[in-house]
């Protein structure tokens, strides 16, 4: 695999390129911006040197070998525009566009492995538990700082899986400086040592690991390193954002992709800069692919939807359904601090929103109520999978429902 700078937004990010693309012709990035209520239509770019005046369609001369639109909101011409990126020939670019040399640079091959041959000659089984949202600043910062643990409730129930998987909705660091935004949440070294007492790993692609800017992302990673905690969808660059953490359980290798869709972009990963990994969907599909050649079971854990929403929107279920073709076995989200349907997409589970886990600082029932989604894998999939409730009280610490409340089988989700 190689990196080549494309575009992000209307900047230029970078997308690793899939074995096969020959890195040799590539010689120039073409970015087409398009306005799909008027199509044709001259569109305003507030930074446009890669890119004509014109929006123009990608016209069959140059098809791009990156295939796929991002949709992103202009506030200058109040909706949605949608940009594609060409990875062109040299000479094949059409008239009127600027160009910018690709730079390629290699990378590590990817390491194939036969997954599926050898899990069926192990056929072996591992319970994995995914939690929502944990925020161990504010309310559940000052239980620990008590010397309390506000994951005391769920402890017992958590220790009965094999893998336990969260999103971290905050960054844990000492230094950095608190960036321009409404809501921003660091939490305190020593939470740390909670976590891992409860967590075996934690996904980072969300829009709060960036809140106190670069250097207190690096430190948390350091941090997390040295705690021994798997963490993924983040990393001290591109290419580790979008790698995957491998964790094996009962003979099982477990792949765990992340992927933000929530602003601010400006801390995502780049070729040479520490962030998180973004939702696009060719590189979605690119990483789906190459982790499913080096383990039985590939999951991706999303940070999407619109916030207080029960109900995932168009994006989610575009994206889910291209995840479970590319070869996921399941997806699994959170971000809008409620839960979300579910949803089976070629007899797979798409859990699109966990809701919140610990968390503090919400009034609304729905706020303060989550699951913890417990789930079976196998070398031929997700086998079995039921959501247990959760509620969170005032300090943000969460709460097992009652026992005829927990359980949502897929049998019931497939009769909706």
């Amino acid at each position: 695999m190689a990196n080549a700078l494309v575009g992000r937004y209307f900047d230029f990010r970078a997308v690793a390129l899939t074995d096969g693309q020959d890195d040799a012709a590539v010689a120039t990035v073409v970015v087409t911006i398009a306005d799909r209520d008027r199509p044709g239509a001259a569109v305003v770019l507030s930074q446009s040197r890669w890119a004509g005046g014109q929006a123009l369609e990608p016209g069959a001369a140059w098809r791009p070998n990156l295939s796929g639109w991002q949709r992103v909101y202009s506030p200058r011409v109040g909706r949605e525009l949608a940009w594609g990126c060409a990875l062109v020939r040299q000479g094949d670019a059409p008239e009127g566009w600027d160009r910018a040399d690709a730079t390629l640079q290699a990378g590590p091959p990817v390491r194939r492995v036969d997954g599926r041959g050898a899990a069926l000659r192990n056929p072996a089984s591992a319970r994995l538990a995914w939690v929502g949202d944990i925020m161990l600043a504010d309310g559940p910062g000052r239980v620990i700082s008590q010397g309390r643990d506000p994951f005391e409730h769920v402890a017992a129930a958590l220790k009965n899986a094999d893998l336990r998987v969260a999103n971290l909705e905050c960054v844990i660091a000492a230094g950095g400086r608190r960036i321009a935004k409404p809501w921003t949440f660091r939490a305190h070294p020593h939470a740390l040592d909670v976590l891992r007492r409860h967590v075996d790993a934690v996904s980072l692609a969300n829009n709060h690991s960036g809140d106190y800017g670069p250097q207190a992302f690096a430190e948390m990673l350091e941090r997390l390193q040295k705690a021994g905690l798997p963490y993924f969808g983040g990393g001290s660059n591109l290419r580790a954002a979008h790698r995957p953490a491998i964790v094996e359980r009962n003979g099982l290798r477990i792949a765990l992709l992340g992927y933000n869709e929530m602003f601010p972009r400006d801390f995502e990963a780049g070729p040479a800069q520490a962030g998180v990994a973004w939702a696009d969907e060719e590189q979605i599909v690119a990483d789906i692919r190459a982790a499913r050649r080096q383990a039985d079971v590939v999951i991706p854990y999303m940070h999407w939807g619109q916030e207080h929403s029960d109900t995932a929107h168009a994006r989610q279920q575009a994206l889910a359904r291209l995840m479970i073709r590319a070869g996921a076995d399941a997806v699994v989200g959170t971000h809008p601090h409620v839960r979300q349907n579910v949803e089976l997409i070629d007899g797979k589970p798409v859990i699109y929103s966990l809701g919140n886990f610990v968390f503090d600082g919400f009034t609304d029932t729905d706020n303060n109520t989550g699951s913890i989604l417990w789930m079976t894998v196998t070398p031929s999939g997700v086998t079995d999978w039921h959501l247990q409730e959760v509620h969170i009280d005032a300090q943000g610490r969460p709460h097992a429902a009652p026992q005829q409340r927990q359980h949502q089988r897929m049998a019931e989700v497939e009769r909706q």
